[in-house]
């Protein structure tokens, strides 16, 4: 992700009751279930262990385990995973031993800039400035990304990826310098943040997004247990001018795939050179035999690898592109998805859909952006959305303010085929991640307690909602 700040506001709003209305975009019968267009709302709010009205959840990417129905969160929090067995949704944690995840740190915040008033982060290092204020960094905290690879988790924590078992939370392998692969960065420090898994060519690949110049890191998996380095690329465009930093990718080497590795970039656009405030964002492709062709434990720059694409994210149609990329998935067909999530204030949030082969953008979902994590479900035929930054206007907010432009997150359903936004659902504060099971019908987002800036009052704590695609 890019550097970018959470804020967690003191005087919230109470409480009001969960049980919420269901609403779609163009209303109907609550009680219609067997309609596809609907969606149940907040079919389980679960708890989580170490989490209460006083105690922030601080959280990152969650995954289901199609194969055993167990969803897996980055908890920076309790420095744990926290698991759901979504068979009976109870919940577990994981905290290894021989791991010390960072947590969540903090950083100074400008109250002339922003006077809103922040509550204390507990079990984060608070810094409080004369006004009160603090804010929670990101690219110091951990742990962040998660994926599963065959039987481990591979989790992105501050300068190391760090190998699970996915049943038992143990080091994958008693051999810490097998099982936790050191990432440095320059400056040090910074959390490895989003990976993304290619089972065709078994190769990892995970994001740097705070570096000077943001990079990629990729390693073999053959033994799923013991990855192994194959080198670094560097995310410059172009060449020597740093992104403004990655967010998700996706590896598209299924059958019918281009073989690329799809990641999305903050700060470049290819329409720009170099990028300018005015043009913030593209998504890159890196075919897999380019990344399996650099030379062991070697540094590369990715305008020097052969076969990639580069797509401008025009988050707006017909003006320069402002997207500020987060959240990409797969969709049907040739369809890939791209959340924008931009910081201009006032500018609609939208949801991109692009031709993975072309880039050609082949819908623009206005009103349906503002978020990080994305999936598609191919069993529902729908987009989720986790869109933790939406405003009543559907523009940005940036990170909202109290009082004068509050955030209202909402769960966010798209179809895809009409691309029509199906529903936008209340959800709670910092609701940026998001999951599906897809053979049980159940989309898991976790949040944080509500504030007067970041909305959620509807979930008076942190915890993680369980929705229903049917």
């Amino acid at each position: 992700m890019q550097k970018r700040y959470l804020k967690y506001a003191a005087g919230v709003s109470a409480a009001v009751s969960a049980a919420l209305i269901l609403a779609n975009c163009s209303g109907g019968s609550v009680d219609d279930q067997s309609n596809p267009n609907f969606i149940s709302q907040a079919q389980s709010t679960l708890t989580v262990p170490g989490i209460s009205s006083a105690v922030v959840f601080s959280f990152d990417l969650g995954v289901v385990d199609p194969a055993t129905h167990i969803y897996y969160v980055t908890d920076r929090t309790n420095k744990a995973i926290t698991g759901i067995n979504l068979n009976n949704n109870t919940v577990f944690q994981f905290k290894p031993t021989g791991v010390t995840f960072a947590g969540c740190g903090s950083t100074t915040f400008n109250p002339a800039t922003d006077p809103l008033t922040v509550t204390p982060m507990p079990n984060c290092v608070n810094v409080v400035s004369a006004k009160g204020t603090q804010v929670v960094n990101n690219d110091t905290s951990g742990p962040d990304g998660l994926d599963i690879v065959g039987p481990n988790l591979y989790v992105g924590d501050v300068n190391q990826l760090v190998v699970l078992d996915k049943g038992t939370g143990a080091l994958a392998s008693p051999l810490t310098g097998v099982a936790k692969k050191v990432i440095p960065s320059v400056p040090g420090g910074l959390r490895a943040d989003e990976g993304c898994f290619d089972p065709v060519n078994n190769i990892y690949a995970i994001a740097t997004p705070g570096a000077d110049h943001p990079f990629m890191t990729f390693f073999r998996t053959t033994n799923a247990s013991a990855p192994v380095l194959i080198g670094t690329v560097i995310m410059d465009q172009p060449i020597g001018t740093a992104s403004g930093g990655l967010e998700a990718c996706v590896w598209d080497t299924g059958p019918g795939g281009t073989g690329k590795m799809f990641v999305n970039n903050d700060g470049n656009n290819p329409a720009a050179n170099p990028p300018t405030t005015a043009s913030r964002g593209e998504m890159d492709g890196i075919p897999a035999t380019s990344i399996l062709g650099i030379a062991a434990g070697t540094t590369v720059q990715f305008l020097n690898l052969a076969g990639i694409s580069q797509y401008p994210l025009p988050d707006v149609v017909g003006q320069t592109g402002q997207c500020d990329p987060t959240g990409i998935a797969l969709g049907p067909g040739t369809d890939i998805g791209a959340m924008c999530r931009t910081g201009t204030i006032g500018r609609s949030l939208n949801f991109l859909i692009l031709n993975k082969i072309t880039g050609a953008v082949v819908a623009t979902v206005a009103g349906a952006g503002g978020g990080d994590q994305i999936t598609y479900d191919p069993t529902s035929n729908k987009w989720y959305l986790a869109d933790s930054r939406q405003t009543a206007a559907r523009t940005s907010c940036g990170g909202g303010t109290a009082g004068t432009c509050p955030l209202t997150p909402q769960l966010g359903v798209v179809d895809g085929t009409t691309h029509a936004i199906v529903a936008m659902i209340p959800n709670g504060n910092n609701s940026h991640s998001v999951a599906v099971d897809s053979a049980l019908g159940k989309v898991i987002t976790p949040f944080t307690n509500p504030s007067a800036s970041g909305g959620g009052a509807l979930f008076p704590n942190g915890g993680i909602n369980i929705f229903s695609t049917r």
